[in-house]
């Protein structure tokens, strides 16, 4: 079932770095929130909505939404940044832009064998060069759901500056800065040495979050959860339809046996960048009966996963995520179908940890001749 979230008010995400009182004056900001901020304030909205914390401690509830030791059917997609009706992505990290320039075309990176002067412990048998003239930069911008799908179809991006006049992340929130200060408990007066700012993100009137709620039987039609810190509000409410319909019906021929996987959102995997189920030396591997081979990979700098957990009163295990927008490139090695590639792949989380959260939605797409 599909849901949509908006904020009642702003909005504090962090990442896994330290924020200590005294300590830290700065915040390091995420947006949009990770998976399991957005999955950890749906279940707890569910608890109160089908009952209270006593009957969740007593396993009342554990068929749905766990226990405090393990977690129950509930999975999530998403969180996804939306617009109205429109969902919009991170730019593909295959894709870059003209240095110093925004709102430019977008420009393809071609997949190449690895020469044999390559000195760098990069060990895969392919890699992605820019045989242009021109100076590129990754693209930190957002897609529109219409344009990934050109991505995903192997369709050039002729046309950025149109395609995004209403995609920059400044036009689907902005950032305002909250400056703060300890106060003695005795005299109330501020104590010296603990300033600090926290960004806050306040989302456009239209903007939205919209995530997938899949496995639980009874699906309330709208609520309010709190979200991020400082115990802000936002709405919930069920919608009829899937923003993400026009993506689920690409179609793939995979002409030269190749195909890549795009991550929407951050994935965890147990061997740092690498899936699990790849071999560190050959690089094959098989995930749901297909043999594959990871022959190339665009991925951007890691980023910090971590929390706190309310019910153990102690920190997170903290994680290394491949980061949003980060691409691997596959060779197929047996005679599986696009349809079966499809249904292994597309849409769906395929992270090492926490794949019930949220983490590593993926989506399947081409790879040009």
């Amino acid at each position: 079932m599909f849901y949509k979230i908006k904020p009642l008010d702003t909005l504090f995400f962090r990442d896994g770095r330290p924020f200590s009182m005294g300590a830290e004056t700065w915040a390091n900001p995420v947006f949009p929130p990770y998976p399991s901020t957005v999955y950890g304030a749906i279940r707890t909205w569910l608890i109160f909505e089908w009952g209270n914390l006593e009957k969740f401690k007593k396993g009342e509830l554990k068929e749905e939404l766990g226990t405090l030791e393990n977690k129950g059917s509930l999975k999530i997609k998403g969180p996804l940044l939306a617009l109205e009706d429109i969902l919009y992505f991170p730019v593909p990290k295959d894709l870059l832009k003209e240095k110093g320039k925004k709102d430019e075309k977008l420009y393809d990176i071609d997949l190449v064998n690895k020469p044999e002067i390559f000195i760098s412990d990069y060990n895969l048998a392919k890699c992605l060069v820019n045989k242009s003239d021109t100076e590129l930069e990754e693209a930190d911008e957002l897609l529109d759901r219409d344009r990934l799908k050109d991505y995903l179809e192997g369709k050039e991006i002729t046309n950025y500056t149109k395609y995004t006049e209403n995609t920059e992340k400044d036009k689907l929130f902005t950032k305002e800065l909250k400056t703060g200060i300890k106060r003695s408990r005795k005299t109330l007066s501020s104590e010296e040495g603990y300033l600090y700012r926290i960004p806050m993100i306040r989302l456009d009137k239209k903007a939205s979050l919209y995530i997938e709620i899949e496995g639980i039987n009874n699906y309330p039609e709208k609520g309010l959860i709190q979200l991020g810190g400082e115990g802000k509000t936002a709405q919930i409410e069920k919608i009829q339809n899937s923003l993400m319909e026009s993506l689920q019906n690409v179609k793939f021929k995979f002409e030269n046996r190749r195909f890549k996987i795009y991550f929407a959102i951050p994935a965890i995997f147990k061997k740092g960048w690498l899936p699990d189920w790849i071999d560190e030396s050959s690089f094959e591997g098989e995930f749901n009966g297909i043999k594959l081979k990871l022959i190339a990979c665009a991925i951007g700098k890691f980023v910090l996963i971590g929390g706190w957990d309310l019910a153990r009163k102690k920190p997170k295990p903290m994680y290394k995520a491949v980061p949003a927008g980060s691409v691997y490139y596959f060779e197929i090695l047996d005679d599986s179908t696009p349809d079966k590639i499809k249904d292994a792949f597309h849409l769906k989380n395929i992270s090492d940890i926490n794949s019930e959260d949220g983490f590593g939605l993926s989506l399947v797409g081409e790879v040009k001749l």
